[in-house]
């Protein structure tokens, strides 16, 4: 942000946050990165000098994080667009029991290339793959289980649910002062 005073006739970058909270203390450290994924969780769209202005740093301090969040897999930034808005109002949860011998990762990976899954896991327990899906009709659903599910030698078994109503979609997280990074190859 450029700022024009005075004593700065040139605009030149200031470190002084924009609109600094009165009398609290600038966040350091873990306590900065949670502050600031927690606002970007409330407005995702927020500017980093509202941001700055909130936890009492400069812009250039906020922008700085925000990026080394999103390049240690912290977090991302992007639009969700919800479901319904596109017809798609047919919420399904399917779970399949791997065929001896198939690969496991294979079939997952099969799946995972599939448009209308948008949650897959693999599971411990009675199933081996778990996933979530959403059509426009109950015909959709039949068609996507034929297609991608029944008569394929790497399935064995396939259960089906309906979804009938959701109660809780978790979508904001706290940090609690650990800053995650991204495991090494190899």
């Amino acid at each position: 942000m450029r700022e024009k005073s005075e004593s700065n006739p040139r605009g030149r970058i200031s470190s002084k946050p924009e609109n600094p909270a009165p009398d609290v203390p600038p966040l350091e450290g873990p306590e900065l990165n949670q502050r600031i994924v927690e606002l970007l969780q409330q407005d995702g769209r927020m500017p980093y000098s509202t941001i700055a202005g909130i936890v009492g740093v400069s812009e250039g301090t906020v922008r700085n994080r925000v990026r080394q969040l999103i390049d240690d897999n912290v977090i991302t930034i992007q639009a969700e667009a919800l479901p319904d808005a596109f017809g798609y109002t047919f919420n399904t949860m399917t779970f399949i029991n791997v065929a001896a011998g198939a690969d496991v990762e294979a079939v997952a990976r099969r799946l995972a290339e599939v448009p209308d899954v948008y949650y897959l896991t693999m599971l411990l327990g009675r199933f081996d793959l778990g996933m979530a899906t959403y059509h426009k009709s109950q015909e959709d659903f039949r068609e996507f289980l034929v297609r991608h599910c029944y008569g394929h030698s790497d399935v064995a078994e396939v259960e089906n649910s309906l979804v009938l109503k959701v109660h809780k979609v978790k979508l904001h997280w706290s940090l609690d002062g650990v800053t995650r990074r991204t495991p090494k190859a190899g």
